[in-house]
């Protein structure tokens, strides 16, 4: 099968956390990861990957300016497997959109 994009997605990034992206079967690439501040003041957000039921973040209370976006990866990738989870949560709701893009099956 060849690689094909995905993306995972959230429109109000809030107080609740909520899983943007599930890795399917397989091995895959994040490929980008941004998030925009759509609060109005400068606040943090918070965005994990959980692995086996291990937190590694991704960006800790990372505080954007508002009406900015952040390159959250700063150009860097991280390989994705099964069942890999893509979290995120902020301190108010409806404070950030974030748009992961993923390439999966790289290894096929």
């Amino acid at each position: 099968m060849a690689a094909t994009f995905d993306n995972g997605l959230a429109a109000a990034v809030g107080l609740s956390e909520a899983t943007i992206y599930t890795a399917p079967t397989g091995t895959h690439l994040l490929m980008g990861l941004i998030a925009t501040n759509t609060f109005g003041a400068a606040i943090g957000i918070d965005i994990k990957l959980v692995r086996s039921g291990a937190t590694i973040w991704l960006a800790h209370n990372r505080r954007i300016d508002p009406d900015k976006t952040e390159d959250i990866l700063m150009g860097t990738k991280v390989s994705l497997t099964t069942g890999d989870l893509i979290k995120v949560k902020a301190p108010a709701d409806g404070a950030f959109s974030v748009i992961a893009t993923v390439t999966q099956d790289v290894l096929t």
